[in-house]
């Protein structure tokens, strides 16, 4: 009898590692502006929850470009998929490194976010399609390490040039990773044809949900003026409400939302949304913190973030390996009472924390949520059909972008309403403490859906 193939062709390895790249680029440029919003709100006269939107319609764009991936992944090629995703972000790149007003900043956040929306979903696909069963957990380590790693690496890489070369070169020096990128994917991608090129999509469906994910911001957003913005409000339930109703009655592909009637989904996306939250929301406020908190310089400040980021960054193929050998219970378990119990350090300890500590706790808040990050994914969609699997993955990537989005929103209003940016940590950090005691049940509850309690499943 044959033995089924544990080896990953090299070719393969170089697809993955070029649209990783790209989504690296993407997120690690994104959370880097983070470190120049004091500056920025000199140069462009904006307050800093305005700011915020910098990073906010990067994230929205990233998430809406995810509810495509499906059908992106039928119509055109992979190496389409890839050179487009690499036209686009350095389209973005030249004009947000020439930006000369914050409306021009903001027009190049959002082909960025396009150029990452295509690129991050590629990377998941490749390897859930090219990947041997064997090794999946190890490589989709590897692709959760690119959205791990990069949204902390950000401010420190933003940190080390705002100070000296000036924030554009934040801009103008991630091209040198996009050429790599480049380098490896036109020598790797072939010209094939695409799965489906019929395929259509529901325009409709896409704009609807468009809608309601920025309707949904846009009223978070505007809640640090004290009111609550109601024909947004009413234009959110609207658009939410059509959408539904749409998915579940017209005949074109396009997002799969009945995953979320099944428990083993619903129960898994919600911790892996709360644990994105945490980590954009802390990383837009952990350099302010130290900024404004403690007077700490740009460059310290970013590089609070580095240690815990690369130290969690480098073992997330072992965290794949771990859910491989053991399941995903341990590192489920384990990583989520790291992460809380790290939060709950950083909200007693936060009108005291200052550089050193907080750059040990972030250690250990990464090391936690990045072990139970990327198994949520991979041992989630190892336990639907085969059939859900781009849709999951779709939905996945899309509440994972939406839910950092969300978080720097929330952060900000948060911000907003305190005078004292100690305080405002503080209070942070407890809602985020409470994500953690909520991902606990959400788990426990999760390992006791049929697909898990099934004898023929290895995770008991």
């Amino acid at each position: 009898m044959t033995q089924p193939t544990t080896t990953v062709p090299k070719q393969v390895v170089k697809m993955i590692v070029a649209a990783a790249l790209m989504g690296f680029a993407g997120i690690m440029s994104e959370t880097a502006m983070n470190v120049t919003f004091p500056k920025l709100s000199q140069i462009f006269e904006v307050s800093m929850e305005t700011l915020a939107w910098v990073t906010t319609i990067y994230l929205l764009m990233v998430a809406i470009m995810m509810t495509l991936s499906a059908y992106l992944r039928r119509r055109f090629s992979e190496r389409q998929l890839f050179l487009a995703s690499v036209g686009i972000f350095v389209l973005g790149t030249l004009v947000g490194g020439t930006a000369q007003t914050f409306a021009i900043l903001l027009v190049a956040r959002v082909l960025q976010g396009i150029a990452a929306g295509i690129a991050l979903p590629l990377t998941f696909n490749i390897i859930l399609e090219q990947v041997p069963l064997a090794k999946l957990g190890t490589w989709m380590g590897f692709g959760s390490l690119v959205v791990s790693i990069a949204p902390s690496i950000g401010p420190t890489y933003g940190g080390l040039l705002v100070d000296s070369l000036g924030w554009r070169a934040i801009f103008f020096l991630t091209l040198l990773l996009v050429a790599v990128s480049f380098f490896l994917g036109i020598t790797s991608f072939e010209k094939k044809e695409p799965i489906d090129k019929t395929a259509k999509l529901d325009v409709w469906q896409f704009l609807l949900l468009a809608s309601a994910l920025t309707t949904s911001l846009v009223v978070v957003s505007e809640l640090e003026t004290g009111q609550l913005n109601v024909p947004v409000l009413l234009a959110f339930v609207v658009s939410l409400g059509l959408f539904i109703w749409k998915s579940l009655t017209s005949k074109r592909e396009f997002l799969n939302i009945r995953l979320f009637a099944k428990p083993v989904f619903l129960l898994a996306i919600i911790p892996f949304v709360l644990l994105q939250f945490a980590n954009i929301g802390g990383n837009y406020l952990i350099p302010n913190y130290l900024q404004l908190g403690f007077g700490v310089s740009s460059i310290l400040a970013g590089f609070a973030l580095l240690p815990g980021s690369l130290f969690a960054a480098l073992l997330n193929p072992w965290f794949g390996k771990l859910y491989d050998e053991r399941g995903a219970k341990l590192p489920l378990y384990l990583g989520n009472l790291l992460f809380t119990i790290s939060l709950l350090v950083m909200c007693l300890l936060a009108h005291s924390l200052g550089m050193v500590l907080l750059t040990i706790i972030y250690v250990v808040f990464s090391f936690g949520r990045v072990m139970a990050f990327g198994n949520i994914q991979t041992t989630t969609i190892a336990h639907l059909k085969k059939e859900d699997g781009p849709h999951a993955l779709a939905l996945f990537q899309m509440m994972n972008q939406y839910g950092g989005s969300v978080g720097t929103a929330v952060v900000a209003l948060i911000s907003s309403g305190q005078a004292d940016i100690k305080d405002a940590f503080q209070q942070t950090n407890l809602l985020f403490f409470s994500f953690g005691l909520v991902s606990f049940v959400l788990f426990f509850l999760m390992f006791r859906t049929k697909e898990y309690t099934a004898p023929s499943q290895p995770e008991e």
